[in-house]
């Protein structure tokens, strides 16, 4: 695997406290802990050093796209379409559309009608024969500019190598007083600073309000609005309290993947456990405005 360093994808500052370090825990290709960094000068949180992207592919195994069409997913779908219910749109473009199941609900919600545009570089085909399907990188695509009324990315942008190469086409194709409407993680969350939920290496950048809007002044947008919700997936600070107390008593990733744990060290991460589970049982980090996902709005 080739790991490149990178400077921040929003300023170009090249120095960076370091977070936290984590491994690929989904699939363990390896026990490499990858540093979580913070811009010092604009406050971005990445991955650095990361996989490059060609190495990417192999943390992405065959069949993660499969299923976006179950009951779970037409239930966020149903979410998701409430933040664009109200918006007189035509022209749709859906960044990271995987199968095109999201384009096809809002296809069956508008009875049809409008002209549907899904890209990813990553999926063979859409199901859909009123969709036009981009197979590449947002910024392969020839899209026209001032061209859509509405775009929206569920869940891509902290999957981007270079999300600023996106947020400038976004600025380019969308037309004056449309609205861009995606979702994120959020790196000023107990989620994404204290119970490493990100899924790295995958999430390789990590967002906060601040850090959208600088995006958005950047490349002629506005962030409109910012929506700290749960409801599409769980963004609570679990975790928080276990892995606090294990690093207390020597519990590392390693002794984690090795199910190596002294006795001690099971006593206290289960009762890290027990205190997450009583401290987060609520939603009360969204009402604060500190749940780890993020459903934001910009216009032109």
């Amino acid at each position: 695997m080739n790991l490149e360093h990178v400077a921040c994808d929003l300023c170009g500052e090249e120095r960076y406290l370091e977070r936290y370090r984590k491994p690929d825990d989904w699939l363990w290709l390896s026990q490499y802990e990858y540093p979580v960094v913070e811009c010092l000068s604009c406050g971005l949180v990445y991955v650095n050093p990361r996989p490059t992207f060609g190495d990417n592919a192999q943390f992405y195994p065959e069949g993660y796209h499969d299923n976006r069409d179950d009951e779970t997913h037409r239930n966020r779908y149903e979410l998701l379409f409430s933040f664009i219910n109200d918006i007189k749109a035509e022209k749709i473009l859906d960044i990271g559309c995987a199968r095109g199941d999201w384009l096809n609900f809002v296809s069956e919600q508008w009875s049809g009608r409008g002209e549907f545009h899904g890209v990813d570089a990553f999926s063979q085909e859409v199901h859909g024969s009123n969709i036009k399907f981009h197979q590449c990188q947002l910024p392969d695509a020839d899209l026209p500019s001032d061209y859509f009324d509405l775009i929206t990315s569920w869940a891509v942008f902290e999957h981007l190598h270079t999300p600023s190469k996106y947020f400038e086409v976004v600025s380019k194709v969308l037309k004056r007083d449309g609205k861009f409407i995606f979702l994120v993680t959020n790196s000023e969350s107990c989620y994404g600073k204290y119970a490493y939920k990100e899924d790295i290496p995958r999430h390789l950048y990590h967002f906060s309000e601040k850090t959208l809007a600088l995006y958005a002044s950047k490349h002629g947008l506005k962030l409109d609005n910012v929506y700290y919700d749960d409801r599409f997936w769980d963004g609570r600070g679990q975790g928080t309290f276990a892995f606090g107390l294990g690093r207390c008593v020597g519990v590392t990733w390693q002794s984690l993947y090795l199910r190596r744990l002294n006795l001690l060290q099971r006593i206290v991460m289960r009762v890290g456990r027990l205190v997450d589970q009583l401290v987060f049982s609520t939603h009360w980090e969204a009402k604060m405005k500190r749940s780890g996902i993020i459903i934001a709005v910009m216009v032109k």
